[in-house]
């Protein structure tokens, strides 16, 4: 649930303070994706990582098309679907290293744990 809910209140504050996603969209990503991998299981490792790409894409889609729905009617919706993906990459490639830093970090612990333990 913080995966999800953390890009979609982040894409909500940046479409309320100017068109597009912005620094709190990228933030919310980020710190929702980390926060899941903190949370999950191990074998829940990888749903975490490679979901995370698509939350942020859906996060942005559902936003964007909700807040401009004039804007994206007929063809103009696969362009701007076009225009999602690709705006949104960097943020994607975040959210996946903020959960990929997280599960080294919990990695390194537990091993360090099983050899003092």
């Amino acid at each position: 649930m913080v995966a999800v809910g953390l890009p979609l209140v982040g894409a909500v504050i940046d479409e309320l303070s100017g068109p597009g996603m912005g620094l709190a969209f990228a933030l919310c990503a980020a710190l929702g994706t980390g926060l899941a991998a903190a949370l999950c299981t191990r074998r829940g490792w990888w749903w975490v990582v490679a979901a995370s790409p698509l939350v942020v894409l859906g996060a942005t889609a559902v936003v964007e098309f909700s807040a401009n729905t004039e804007k994206y009617q007929g063809s103009k919706l696969a362009t701007g679907s076009a225009k999602w993906v690709v705006q949104g990459f960097p943020v994607m490639a975040q959210a996946a290293a903020a959960a990929l830093v997280v599960i080294v970090v919990r990695v390194i612990r537990d091993r360090r744990r099983q050899q003092h333990g």
